[in-house]
């Protein structure tokens, strides 16, 4: 079962849609290289390891993720429980989504609601967050301090 901060999302009448297996598995940038831009050289020197200890290694950015979610209730009033849960947990600003057919985790700040399309018993909203350290696919995560 999918999870947000440890409830299951089917609990909360929430469920990802299509598209959000490609957006969390997409590859993450690069953070700029080491450059030494020397007047008496031409050229740049850009520095890469092959030593993971070394400041010049390759290291991931961070990256921008919009997810597309879909709530529904049985009912309007179950709607708008399952809504406010959802919401709530998105404004907590630190979400840790668990995806089960991933077998992952993805340590997430809630950015904005980008887009939002309401009926009577359900809405679906694209949600953006921010991965700070895509690397991160741990169960517990303290490096982000909120």
């Amino acid at each position: 079962m999918d999870k947000i901060n440890n409830i299951n999302l089917s609990d909360i009448g929430t469920t990802l849609l299509s598209g959000a297996y490609s957006a969390l598995l997409s590859p993450a940038p690069l953070k700029p290289f080491v450059e030494n831009d020397d007047r008496s050289q031409n050229g740049t020197q850009v520095l890469i390891s092959d030593d993971p200890t070394r400041p010049s290694y390759p290291r991931l950015a961070e990256r921008d993720v919009t997810l597309t979610f879909l709530v529904q209730g049985p009912d309007e009033n179950t709607f708008w429980s399952y809504r406010n849960q959802f919401m709530e947990q998105l404004y907590k600003g630190k979400v840790v989504l668990y995806v089960s057919k991933l077998d992952m985790y993805f340590h997430l700040i809630y950015s904005n609601t980008t887009s939002y399309s309401h009926f009577p018993t359900c809405c679906k909203m694209a949600v953006k967050f921010n991965e700070p350290n895509p690397r991160n696919r741990e169960a517990n995560d303290s490096s982000i301090l909120l």
